[in-house]
Order: C-alpha cells, then structure tokens, then sequence
C-alpha cells in the first residue's frame, strides 16, 4: 500500500504510450495520509473519508511527485489521461502489464471479425440505399480509370521510348523539336 512505502522502497512507474515501457523508481519521502475530499458529511452519516499520500520519486535521477495516490492500494492510475500507471507492487504492476497485452492480443485476433462485420455493413448500406450505393460504385469506377491511364501513360512512355531507338533519336533531341 502507499501508505506503508519508505524512503528508498522501490516503485513502478508504468507509461502507456504507444510504446509503453516500465521505470522503477525509489520512494525519497512520502506525506502523512489525508482526506482526498475534506468536507464534512451530512449529518447522520458515517463519514466515507477515501485517503491519499502524496510520494515524492526518484527515478534517474530526477525526481517527481506523484500527487493523491490512494493510501489503502497497491496500485493506481496517474496522469491527465490515466496513462500512466503507478504500483508499489511487483506482481500488481506484472498483472497490469499482462493485462494490457491480452487486451492487445484480443484485439488484433478480432481483426477478422471487424472486416467482416465493415463488409456486411457496407452491403447493407447500398441495400437500404441505392444512392450509398451508386457513389460508391462511382468510386470504384474512377478509381479504376485512373488505373488505367496509369497503365496506358507508362505503355506510352515506353512506346515513345522503343520508337527513338529505332529511329536513332536521343531524349534531349526529341525535347528540342
């Protein structure tokens, strides 16, 4: 728990970009626990007071301050964005590491599944819609053309190319007429 960390306790500090990597880090001090929210209850009420630390981090060298962790975890999420993940726990921050790459791995084996499902959706699309329908057969209608003129620009190109060989004709003179 991050209540219980002491100076020079090991932390992990996982970042979850688009190529995630782990620092671990050692702990230089560490706050008294306090009240995340500091208002009292209603009257009547059990106070459900949660309690944080704030810890102060070494890593490399530079230190950094991890603000409002909760003091009764072994793990939590920090950053704007929750992508960075902090634990004071090994085998916390290996099930969270192996739970990012499951999470990883079902996505890409759903990789199938989702073209399928944009295939059907495009077939039902030009069902239900002929206009979906026509646009998009124009698409392909253009996207072929210009294939072809792709295809007929270079056949040209090495037309123009073979007939100056045989009439003895360089690049530069035929530029020049």
């Amino acid at each position: 728990m991050f209540q219980n960390l002491r100076t020079n306790s090991q932390v992990f500090i996982l970042h979850k970009e688009s190529t995630p990597y782990v620092e671990c880090g050692s702990v230089v001090s560490v706050s008294a626990p306090r009240a995340k929210y500091p208002t009292s209850p209603p009257i009547g009420q059990f106070p459900q007071m949660e309690m944080v630390v704030d810890v102060t981090v070494s890593v490399n060298g530079q230190q950094s301050n991890l603000q409002g962790l909760p003091a009764g975890a072994d793990i939590a999420d920090f950053g704007r964005n929750g992508n960075i993940v902090v634990s004071c726990s090994r085998d916390a921050m290996n099930n969270e590491i192996g739970m990012m790459k499951q999470k990883s791995a079902d996505i890409l084996a759903s990789v199938d599944y989702h073209r399928g499902v944009m295939e059907s959706c495009d077939k039902m699309l030009n069902a239900l819609n002929p206009e979906f329908a026509a646009k998009q057969q124009q698409e392909a209608d253009i996207a072929g053309l210009k294939s072809q003129m792709g295809e007929i620009k270079k056949e040209f190109v090495e037309l123009m190319s073979m007939l100056r060989e045989q009439l003895g004709i360089s690049a530069e003179t035929a530029k020049k007429k």
